[in-house]
């Protein structure tokens, strides 16, 4: 469905089934919940915002997102189907808003809208009208009155779908008056409130009393299968079919075939027409064809394409297989799962800096950071988006990430090369100051790196798969090699860092020491000690040890041991250890070598004397995969579970914070966002948005009551505040001067006794 895009304001109609984020205390991140969402994009459209929406789908684990990609600050936000329940079927083949940016999308299961972006009502089968749930189109009408056109696998139940607010009706061939069952495929409408469906059965008008068939024995239109059918902005109608282009006037058709374009044949399945300008895809032969208002050009494509559409700014995007891809007529960039969110679900690490950013070691990636609500990706596969800091043996496994005592960010990668990455201050997005350390530039050993561990005075150190272990002294900048034979007893198996000095280097029944310039050893034999995966110093000075026997602590006198015989800890074989201010001790452990496999995550005031734990089993309860192999405690109190192939389960027992950064609200009206209703005659919007230093903001109101003026930034930190005292009935209008802040996201909220309204604000 391609139409054109309306202002006008309509009123608001009731839900009837709502959906919405299921538990509070639990969230997601995935690679099919951000980013571009999953592998498959049947659809791209626009909205009045010149945001990008699409829709990411991965067939293996029916998962999948609904996706806006906000490219004024490149911000990807997912309505995902993970166990959130914003949408039912994330195989989504179409979006449409009304006049007042409430959206609407036609998936493979129904039709499913929200006027908020927070509660979602959904219509199919079974709680309304309909008859058929695969909707392959939807098309709001010049009312504000919703169309879809839908499949069903008995072809005498598809059909054409209305609703008016309140009910469904719905239309078979019967009602439409043709002879047998029609497959349909798309809907648009046109300004006199056509509606124009695209069938394999011919092209179908209807007008709101008749409906009309067009085919090959009745018009000009050069085939019965029609894929897909747009409006411009003349209401000439554009029908599209694998071999040519109809284009109906209201009275003459003409056509445009291979033989009008500079290919040799014609194969294809997507169009899109705005102003002089026409977007095709030809699939089958990888290939984007367009008009850019004076000729026709072809350019390939190594993508299997499914949508077309042609933005503001006059860019051609498509939706793809593996990519959403965008060509400006001289570059192309292409949006894929390993540059826009987490690439893979199956990770390495967890890491959570001073400044509260999120960082990953991603499997199949390379390494990530999530600086919400912002992602960058580090890996071969980002498509240039971002550095890949690997100029002579390239590997898309990361491993490790930390940071040292003078803030700098350091992660690696596990490859021949041994890469490991320095960057000063932490500031990742100043990409000329990292340090790129590689055995060409350090140590002839440094391969295969899976951990990176710094003290607070200077030392830097790199635990490979062989017993091999570089250090880096920040104060001299000089590199030393560790291993069996000068100061290593048997090959490490974890890395942690002693505060005011020290690396602790764990390994099957002991810890070699690193502290003053020597090396000791801790002999664990006689406590029985095995298997060591993690070691933790919190605030108190105890050692925590996770191994392959529970859970241990020594306070310096006693040790202590944890395991499931003498407490409800999740599992024997601890595999990640983390702390908090409050020194309460959070662990990650499963039993995935003997049958019945379990796993999960525990935590505890870290009392030697308690042996009860605060436990999530994978089985009984929403905790992604029974193998958590990592466990990280943000600054909010978010848990942070590393589950094996599920990506990241994410739990506070208070309800998840810290994630106000990702808008989930919709734009709506013209300017800005209503969020809430601050009285029943008012809204709020402001104006120039994007802006520079200061924008105008706009309200209405037939109240003079005091009303409070407040903006945000993303981290939830007012940056401005201020009483409105001079309220006038009917419009109000005050400048916010931003100039002393950063570029970024903001949100202001306007509010009095009668209640609040928000709107999202883009300083550039």
């Amino acid at each position: 469905m391609k139409t054109k895009l309306r202002f006008l304001l309509f009123s608001l109609f009731s839900t009837l089934l709502l959906y919405a984020q299921d538990d509070p205390n639990w969230t997601y991140i995935k690679k099919d919940n951000t980013g571009i969402g999953g592998l498959l994009h049947f659809m791209i459209q626009g909205d009045p915002f010149d945001n990008i929406w699409t829709g990411g789908y991965t067939s293996t684990t029916e998962e999948g997102s609904l996706v806006r990609i906000s490219m004024q600050d490149t911000v990807y936000t997912n309505w995902s189907t993970y166990d959130e329940d914003y949408i039912t079927n994330g195989l989504i083949y179409d979006v449409d808003f009304d006049s007042t940016g409430i959206i609407w999308v036609a998936t493979a299961s129904g039709v499913t809208t929200s006027e908020d972006g927070f509660e979602w009502t959904h219509y199919d089968t079974s709680n309304s009208a309909l008859l058929a749930d695969n909707t392959k189109g939807v098309a709001l009408d010049n009312a504000d009155k919703v169309w879809m056109v839908a499949n069903n696998d008995t072809p005498a139940l598809s059909g054409v779908g209305h609703f008016d607010g309140t009910l469904w009706l719905f239309s078979t061939f019967v009602e439409m008056g043709l002879t047998s069952p029609v497959e349909l495929n798309d809907i648009a409408i046109d300004s006199q409130d056509n509606k124009w469906i695209a069938t394999d059965g011919g092209l179908l008008q209807y007008d709101g009393i008749v409906w009309t068939q067009f085919n090959t024995t009745n018009s000009a239109i050069s085939s019965d299968e029609i894929l897909e059918v747009s409006v411009d902005d003349q209401d000439r109608i554009w029908i599209l079919s694998s071999g040519a282009i109809d284009i109906l006037d209201g009275t003459d058709w003409t056509h445009i075939t291979a033989a009008d374009l500079p290919v040799s044949s014609l194969n294809a399945n997507s169009l899109d027409v705005r102003g002089d300008q026409v977007l095709i895809t030809d699939a089958s032969n990888f290939r984007l064809i367009y008009f850019d208002g004076t000729e026709w050009f072809a350019e390939f494509v190594n993508y299997h394409m499914f949508d077309s559409f042609i933005d503001n700014e006059g860019n051609y995007w498509a939706s793809c297989s593996e990519a959403v891809i965008r060509y400006d007529g001289a570059e192309w960039t292409r949006f894929t799962q390993y540059n826009t969110g987490l690439p893979s679900d199956f990770n390495e690490d967890i890491f959570i800096d001073s400044q509260g950013r999120r960082w990953f070691a991603n499997g199949n990636g390379g390494i990530q950071v999530f600086d919400c609500p912002a992602w960058e990706v580090y890996g071969p596969d980002n498509e240039g988006l971002f550095p890949n800091p690997q100029p002579i043996h390239q590997t898309t496994i990361g491993t490790s990430i930390t940071e040292d005592g003078d803030g700098d960010i350091w992660f690696t990668y596990d490859g021949t090369s041994g890469y490991a990455i320095q960057i000063p201050g932490g500031n990742y997005n100043d990409y000329n100051s990292w340090v790129i350390w590689d055995n060409t530039n350090s140590v002839p050993e440094l391969q295969f790196v899976e951990e990176v561990e710094a003290t607070d005075d200077g030392l830097v150190f790199l635990r490979q798969f062989s017993a091999n272990t570089p250090m880096y002294d920040k104060n001299s900048d000089t590199w030393t090699v560790w291993n069996m034979s000068n100061g290593l007893t048997s090959p490490p198996d974890c890395l942690a860092a002693r505060p005011g000095g020290g690396m602790y280097v764990g390994r099957f029944q002991g810890i070699d020491v690193y502290e003053n310039g020597s090396w000791t050893t801790i002999d664990l034999s006689p406590q029985g000690i095995g298997g060591i995966r993690d070691i933790l110093f919190d605030g108190l000075d105890n050692m925590w040890i996770a191994a392959e026997n529970g859970l241990w602590k020594f306070d310096g006198t006693t040790w202590t041991n944890w395991n499931i015989d003498n407490s409800n800890i999740a599992a024997n074989y601890v595999t990640g250890i983390a702390t908090d201010a409050d020194n309460n001790i959070y662990i990650s452990a499963h039993n995935t070598q003997i049958f019945p496999y379990y796993g999960g995550f525990s935590y505890f005031d870290g009392d030697s004397g308690n042996m009860t734990f605060t436990t999530f089993l994978a089985e009984d309860s929403p905790l992604g995969h029974k193998q958590v192999e990592d466990i990280e405690v943000d600054e909010f109190g978010n848990i942070w579970a590393l589950a094996q192939s599920e990506g990241f389960s994410i739990y506070n027992p208070n309800g998840i914070s810290g994630f106000k950064c990702i808008d989930r609200s919709l734009q709506r009206e013209t300017f800005g966002i209503s969020e809430e209703t601050f009285e029943n005659n008012q809204s709020l919007w402001s104006y120039p948005n994007p802006f520079e230093n200061s924008t105008s903001v706009v309200f209405n109101t037939e109240s003079t009551n005091t009303a409070t003026i407040e903006v945000v930034n993303i981290l939830g930190q007012q940056v401005f505040q201020k009483e409105i005292t001079n309220i006038q009935r009917g419009t109000n209008e005050i400048t916010l001067d931003l100039s002393d802040h950063t570029a970024g996201i903001y949100f202001c909220t306007l509010s009095n006794n009668h209640g609040k309204a928000s709107i999202k604000l883009i300083k550039r």
